[in-house]
């Protein structure tokens, strides 16, 4: 098997650049010349560092992130540091190595490191060392140490860790084996499981439904996340060294991402789905002095790993590693993956699959739902009523009087978004003459252009209020049941 391989290289606190940082002239610490651009105080101050980029000037104390000592290194201000993410190509983040390895040369190249960095045999260094190192690099900004990864390696392409259908031909008198390639466990079956709210998605969302695979090494980093559309993920250790994770719970995600723009808010302005790069890492100390509850495993070989909706994890490998990890969704996620879509909506992410018409299918094959999931599912579909309701009302009242049947599932996915909040639309939308491919969702419709309401056009999937009736009729027969039993 072959393995694609990501690389990164340290240079700012907090950021994982994808090129070497260069060296060409140090910081300064300053007696003469320069003032201070955040307080304004002059050359009678020893501690002024000068932008390697731009020569402003900055006092150590008074940086977003302040240091002690003066950097030995390249030093630049945060202005140029956000120039650097704007750059379209290989700015900040990760990119593909250059050289391609088999499974045993990767191992044999990370086991090499390993023992070269710490001086001693891989079996050796104690998982506290490797943690303060680890957090000692980061928190360094001339610290330079490359580690690569072997991340999201699709199995669909290389096979999983897992045994599957397909290896069982020949297999099938073979109780044991069969019950490993059946088992719920297997991560090939979770996300498919009958209480799945994901078996009604027909597409194979590689990474979300589908598990991808991980080979790790010291250092290799996986940034503060959560997943996407808030669903649950769960990772399993096939082998190899341990694998530290840091989690904050979904309740403190708010509270998370607060701190983090506090942080580095000029980051955050330029790039507000910042997090959702996963380019970002922050000492959990940090967090932990702002009062946001932090919580740290380390995992080994044969142990799972399950993050809630929600909440944010980040973590390294300690060494030579395969992991594998896919997301699932039970019914209580319903709710929660509403309020998602409603937050990538305001901060303009695009949608993986549209939740409403995930709901709309789940709806169609309704009758294997157990009553509970059914009572999750009528929930949400109340609230997807009572949304469509009050801003028809509204598309009415601007003077949208014309009305156009459309099955948004038929048009590609790029053509079907909210071309304001990047929303991907499946039960109504609103498109206007002076460009018909254009779409807005209800939110947006009078941001979609200048034109007058008459102009405009509302293109429906479910019309009437009958036909929300129907759908909702069946569902609720089947939670009725619950409340029977």
């Amino acid at each position: 098997m072959m393995i694609r391989i990501l690389m990164y290289t340290k240079c700012k606190i907090g950021h994982l650049k994808s090129r070497k940082s260069t060296r060409s002239k140090p910081a300064v610490n300053y007696t003469e010349k320069y003032c201070c651009q955040k307080c304004g105080r002059d050359k009678s101050e020893k501690t002024i560092l000068i932008c390697h980029e731009c020569d402003s000037s900055f006092h150590m104390q008074c940086l977003i992130i302040p240091l002690t000592t003066v950097p030995k290194g390249t030093w630049r201000c945060d202005k140029c540091v956000i120039n650097e993410l704007n750059k379209p190509s290989d700015a900040f983040g990760f990119e593909p190595a250059q050289r391609q390895y088999t499974l045993q040369q990767f191992g044999e190249m990370a086991d090499k490191f390993k023992s070269k960095y710490f001086n001693m045999p891989v079996h050796l260094v104690p998982t506290d060392k490797v943690e303060q190192e680890y957090w000692k690099i980061v928190s360094s900004i001339d610290s330079t140490v490359k580690a690569e990864y072997g991340a999201d390696i699709h199995t669909v392409d290389h096979g999983s860790g897992f045994p599957t259908g397909l290896a069982l031909s020949g297999n099938e008198d073979n109780t044991f084996y069969k019950s490993y390639v059946e088992d719920h466990w297997n991560l090939n079956n979770l996300p498919i499981l009958k209480d799945s709210v994901f078996r009604f998605i027909n597409a194979d969302l590689s990474g979300l439904k589908v598990p991808w695979m991980y080979v790790g090494m010291c250092f290799s980093t996986f940034c503060w996340h959560n997943e996407d559309h808030w669903s649950y993920s769960i990772n399993y250790s096939h082998w190899g060294e341990p694998k530290t994770w840091y989690g904050i719970p979904g309740a403190s995600a708010e509270a998370f991402e607060e701190v983090m723009k506090e942080t580095a808010p000029e980051l955050f302005h330029s790039q507000p789905d910042l997090l959702h790069q996963l380019v970002t890492i922050l000492n959990p100390n940090i967090l932990m002095k702002a009062n946001i509850p932090v919580y740290r495993t380390d995992q080994n070989a044969g142990e799972f790993v399950v993050t809630f909706p929600r909440a944010y994890h980040a973590g390294f490998n300690q060494g030579f590693n395969f992991a594998e990890s896919v997301n699932f969704v039970p019914a209580d996620w319903i709710s929660i993956g509403r309020e998602c879509v409603n937050y990538y909506s305001s901060i303009k992410r695009v949608c993986v699959f549209s939740h409403d018409e995930l709901l709309f299918k789940i709806l169609k094959s309704c009758d294997g739902l157990t009553p509970k999931a059914a009572a999750l599912v009528y929930a949400d579909l109340k609230e997807m009523v009572k949304f469509e309701r009050v801003h028809r009302k509204a598309l009415s009242d601007w003077g949208i009087n014309q009305a156009l049947f459309v099955k948004f599932e038929h048009q590609e996915e790029d053509l079907r978004q909210c071309k304001i909040c990047n929303t991907t639309l499946f039960i109504s939308a609103v498109s206007c003459k002076c460009d018909q491919k254009r779409l807005a969702c209800l939110r947006h419709f009078k941001q979609l252009c200048d034109c007058p309401a008459q102009m405009h056009l509302f293109k429906y999937r479910i019309g009437s209020n009958d036909e929300f009736k129907l759908l909702r009729r069946k569902v609720k027969a089947i939670a009725q049941t619950a409340h029977d039993d």
